[in-house]
């Protein structure tokens, strides 16, 4: 069984992970870490290693028993800007960034992987290791991320790969090292706005001869929070996020300009059009109280992840072999949080399979979510991740 195989590495794994948090490294910046994945694949074994689309790796490792399919696991390398605050020996020597989404545990789950692979290769067919940068990317310039760029450039290719998983580690208490499954949706989708507001500037002390960009941006963004009250289906859930507004640059002057950003989230792609069609509407409706004009700019980002019904059965099945019967437990609910990991699936029509691993706090931390500065998630849960993605890949390729 592949979790006993990985005690005889698992210090070496801890190490490399507390490394890649002490020297976190933000989106398309990620040289270091994809230096040392491409080392210590190369140490590994795996039969093919290449650089794909800057800091990203695939790797391949082929199985002993002839031909047959290919299957990619996927990681991504990149933090977040955020100034730690967990009081780990390993914090952050990077200022002003953090591995804050367990990023490092799953490069360092996915090296242990390609570790086990490389010593156990009792399998048919391939199996591919893909290495993204810039999963945390999205903003208003790229609202893609990284995933789409990696398939743009053919991670899936070459061979072409059947079928995808992934996973993402999750702060609980609760069940340590069990996986969270789902079929169909797991995670929700977004789309980025910008709102462009243009007045006429004036004097605060005569607001009648100017056109005010800050209160049209005001109403435009009371008037969207109705979109998910009063547009959407109550029963298929939207949330609306209102980050950035900015403009103005005197108390007593009416300004002419506003910009404000904010992210939709949502669970199916009949509700992001509905969003879309009455954000627009209400854009006009201001438009015409305030005398400003307002240039709605829509940003397709990260799209929900849809899994496959019948990889999901078949990584139950494997988790449970060797993990034991606790290993599983299936969401009720997707996840409100967003991952481009959907488009592997979307732009190739392959199936995936995309889980969450519980993973405990560091023993004396406080359980923090993701993205929090007090993030401090156990290594421990390398061993359940690497041992539970190898026995899937093998399953799918032996079955």
């Amino acid at each position: 069984m592949f979790i006993e195989k990985i005690k005889e590495f698992y210090p070496e794994m801890k190490a490399i992970r507390e490394d890649l948090h002490r020297h976190p490294e933000l989106s398309y910046q990620e040289v270091r870490t994809s230096a040392i994945v491409m080392e210590k694949l190369k140490e590994y074994g795996v039969d093919e290693l290449e650089q794909v689309w800057n800091t990203g790796v695939v790797a391949l490792i082929k199985g002993n028993r002839g031909e047959g399919k290919c299957i990619a696991i996927r990681a991504d390398l990149d933090a977040l800007p955020v100034t730690e605050d967990t009081g780990l020996e390993y914090s952050s020597e990077n200022p002003g960034v953090m591995h804050a989404c367990g990023h490092d545990l799953h490069v360092t789950t996915l090296l242990s992987v390609a570790k086990l692979l490389c010593e156990n290769r009792d399998f048919k067919g391939s199996v591919k290791l893909i290495f993204q940068p810039a999963e945390e990317a999205a903003n208003p310039k790229d609202p893609t991320g990284g995933a789409m760029h990696m398939v743009e450039h053919g991670c899936l290719e070459n061979p072409k790969v059947d079928a995808i998983i992934g996973l993402h580690v999750n702060p609980s208490y609760d069940k340590p090292g069990s996986f969270g499954l789902r079929k169909g949706i797991i995670t929700s989708g977004f789309d980025i706005y910008r709102f462009d507001i243009h007045g006429k500037t004036a004097h605060g002390s005569q607001p009648h001869t100017g056109n005010d960009a800050v209160l049209a941006a005001s109403q435009l963004i009371v008037m969207l929070q109705q979109v998910v009250s009063r547009n959407t289906d109550p029963l298929k859930t939207a949330i609306l996020t209102v980050g950035t507004i900015n403009g103005g640059t005197a108390i007593n002057v009416i300004p002419d300009y506003v910009y404000a950003g904010g992210v939709f989230r949502y669970y199916d792609n009949e509700t992001a059009q509905v969003i879309k069609e009455h954000t627009i509407d209400i854009a006009r409706g201001v438009e015409a109280i305030s005398g400003c004009t307002i240039k709605v700019t829509a940003l397709p980002g990260y799209r929900c992840v849809d899994n496959d019904s019948d990889m999901v059965d078949l990584c139950e099945a494997a988790l449970k072999e060797e993990l034991g019967e606790d290993a599983v437990f299936f969401m009720d609910e997707p996840a409100s949080g967003s991952e481009d990991f959907s488009y592997y699936s979307l732009c190739s029509g392959i199936p995936c399979s995309f889980m969450w691993l519980n993973t405990a706090p560091i023993t004396g931390t406080e359980l923090s979510p993701l993205h929090s500065s007090k993030c401090a998630m156990s290594s421990e849960s390398i061993r359940p991740g690497a041992a539970g993605l190898a026995s899937i890949a093998v399953k799918y390729l032996n079955g």
